[in-house]
C-alpha cells in the first residue's frame, strides 16, 4: 500500500513539472511558483526558473558558480545573470526590484509591491515610484 502511495505522487509530481514546463508568461510562472526550487548554487542554464530573496527568478544568462562565486542573490552581479519575474495582476504583484537594465525593466501593466503598497506600472521603467512617479499608479 505505501509503495502505491509513493508511485501515485512520484506520477502527480512529474505530470506537474511536465505541465509547469510549458508554463509561458511570467504572470503564469508566478501562479505556480511554488513549484520551483529554492536557488541553489551551481550551474544555472538560461530559462532555469528558481526562488530566491523572497522573488521568483529566471535565468537570463548561463552561469556556474564554480567559475562565478560571486553570483549569489543579494550580490550585484546576481542581476547580470537572473531577472526577476513581474506579475500582470495585483495577485502576482511581488516586491519591488530595482532593475539593472533593460533585461529586467518594468513593463506597462505590471504590479509590484513597495512599502506594503501595490502599485500598477503605466509606462516602461527603471525607476522606483518615488524616483519617476509619472509611470506608477498606487492601488488602493
Amino acid at each position: 500500500m505505501r509503495t502505491d502511495i509513493l508511485q501515485q505522487a512520484q506520477a502527480i509530481r512529474a505530470a506537474t513539472l511536465k505541465a509547469a514546463a510549458h508554463v509561458a508568461g511570467d504572470n503564469d510562472r508566478l501562479g505556480i511558483r511554488v513549484l520551483y526550487p529554492e536557488w541553489t548554487p551551481g550551474a544555472h542554464a538560461v530559462g532555469d526558473l528558481y526562488n530566491a530573496a523572497g522573488q521568483t527568478w529566471e535565468c537570463c544568462t548561463a552561469y556556474d558558480n564554480a567559475v562565478y562565486p560571486d553570483i549569489v542573490p543579494g550580490n550585484g552581479a546576481w542581476h547580470t545573470f537572473n531577472r526577476p519575474l513581474h506579475g500582470t495582476a495585483p495577485d502576482t504583484a511581488r516586491p519591488f526590484v530595482p532593475p539593472a537594465g533593460a533585461h529586467d525593466m518594468y513593463k506597462a501593466g505590471e504590479y509590484m509591491t513597495l512599502d506594503d503598497r501595490l502599485y500598477r506600472c503605466l509606462m516602461d521603467t527603471v525607476y522606483a515610484p518615488a524616483e519617476y512617479a509619472p509611470a506608477w499608479e498606487a492601488m488602493a
